[in-house]
């Protein structure tokens, strides 16, 4: 099964990769393979955009917003990211990533300059330390990790984009502090989600 796109609280979303360099404790992946009732596991990957437009065409909904956000990191897949965000920008859509910051070490360039046609740049930072990050996250990068997240941060911000950074409520009041610290001092904001344990079925 190939759900390349999907409806969410009233939202479009945008699914290319089951791809992720990290393997956080708290991810929906870990108790389901979806949300609600779209399974999200792909079977294949789109290789360009015209199977994941078709897919968005597809869709039952009435929103102005997309987000590029599945089951997988969607910077693993950016030769279909780009241009699927570059004809829905064009289509009048507000765009956004949902991204876990990794997406530069992981195309071994710094990709902040393709993603122009995102609004809204989302984050994770997870934590507010190199190895607290990395407790939760199991990132395949290791001690690079955190370090990579800023940096792509900067550069979001650099390239003009408008960058936010998110955690999960799940790491404690000190360390959500902590990262409100981080966040002022780097000029980015700060969004704290609540931990999702049900695949939004309860939703």
């Amino acid at each position: 099964m190939n759900n390349y796109a999907y409806m969410l609280d009233g939202k479009a979303y945008i699914n290319l990769t089951n791809k992720c360099s990290n393997a956080c404790t708290f991810c929906i992946r870990n108790t389901g393979g979806g949300v609600k009732d779209t399974v999200l596991w792909l079977d294949n990957e789109p290789a360009d955009e015209s199977a994941v437009l078709a897919a968005f065409d597809g869709l039952s909904y009435g929103c102005g917003e997309v987000v590029f956000c599945g089951y997988g990191e969607p910077t693993e897949n950016m030769k279909v990211l780009v241009p699927v965000a570059r004809e829905l920008k064009r289509r009048g859509y507000t765009t956004r990533l949902n991204t876990n910051g990794l997406g530069s070490l992981v195309n071994g360039r710094n990709i902040a300059p393709e993603l122009k046609d995102m609004d809204v740049v989302s984050v994770s930072l997870n934590n507010c330390t190199a190895d607290k990050y990395l407790s939760v996250t199991r990132s395949s990068f290791g001690s690079n990790a955190f370090d990579g997240v800023l940096d792509f941060a900067k550069c979001c911000k650099s390239e003009g984009l408008d960058v936010i950074f998110t955690v999960v409520d799940v790491i404690g009041e000190k360390d959500i502090a902590n990262c409100k610290k981080l966040c002022d001092n780097m000029g980015i904001p700060l969004r704290v989600r609540k931990y999702v344990a049900d695949n939004y079925n309860g939703a």
